[in-house]
């Protein structure tokens, strides 16, 4: 009796742990979920998360055991929160995954074109829509009808002329012999395209040389990253050759040599 008790309980015991087994291996077969792939871009030439062309190799990140480019911090942030909704685990099948996807215009809904819509621009009397800008009073109106009218928060320097919100100095350009600053590559576009409508005008401003942006020597190391080069990019332009550590750096180098390569010594 006692032997037959003993097996009894051993087999409840048994039984018992292996439905405890088997409910686990559900649960965790219910936890595994496929990420939807929601990129849009490369990686290299297009960001990731928005597809937009990416103007500087300044924000970038690791992500299975390679080096992916965003257009802006806030991108890169984006696929901190999980890669795979973004980035493949190969340069190949990121490619394959986004080749033909239409080409993106313009930033982020808050950093989209931010000139002012058709019925915002004049009132019935013909008058300029209010200045917009932090500090500065809008120009007056003219009697005979609406000027443009100046949209911008910020300074250009200190704070984006588009957003307001404080500069990243990675993000330099020019435009009409004028250096400024923006939050993002986004911000700096919708500058170029009207640069009166964000940009004060400067009464003595001297037109400085271009400056040098070059973070690596174009031989041993990406003139435009600094990181070693691939020995089978090799790019020329004006005459001169370089290496970069991939294609995308190439085209960057040759929209504007002078900021990347110095001369070669003669």
């Amino acid at each position: 009796m006692i032997v037959l008790a003993a097996l009894s309980l051993q087999a409840f015991a048994h039984d018992k742990h292996d439905k405890k087994a088997n409910d686990k291996g559900k649960a965790t077969a219910a936890k595994v979920v496929k990420v939807e792939f929601l990129g849009k871009g490369d990686g290299l030439k297009t960001c990731p998360v928005t597809g937009e062309e990416i103007h500087s190799k300044d924000v970038k990140g690791r992500f299975f055991n390679r080096t992916v480019y965003f257009c802006c911090a806030g991108c890169l942030d984006e696929a901190k929160k999980s890669p795979a909704a973004y980035v493949k685990r190969t340069q190949a099948a990121q490619i394959a995954a986004t080749k033909n996807l239409p080409k993106v215009e313009g930033h982020h809904a808050d950093h989209q074109d931010q000139t002012p819509k058709e019925g915002e621009k004049q009132d019935s009397k013909g008058a300029e829509k209010k200045f917009l800008g932090r500090g500065d009073e809008g120009e007056k109106q003219d009697s005979k009808g609406a000027e443009k009218k100046f949209l911008g928060k910020g300074d250009g320097i200190e704070t984006c002329p588009v957003m307001g919100d404080p500069v990243s100095k990675n993000f330099k350009y020019e435009v009409n012999g004028r250096v400024f600053y923006v939050c993002c590559p986004g911000c700096a576009e919708v500058v170029k395209k009207d640069p009166d409508l964000y940009l004060k005008p400067v009464e003595v401003e001297k037109k400085k040389e271009q400056e040098f942006l070059g973070k690596g020597d174009g031989l041993q190391t990406c003139p435009v990253t600094g990181e070693a080069v691939d020995k089978e990019t090799k790019y020329e332009v004006d005459g001169q050759t370089f290496y970069v550590c991939c294609p995308g750096c190439a085209d960057t180098v040759k929209k504007n040599p002078a900021a990347y390569l110095k001369k070669a010594a003669k």
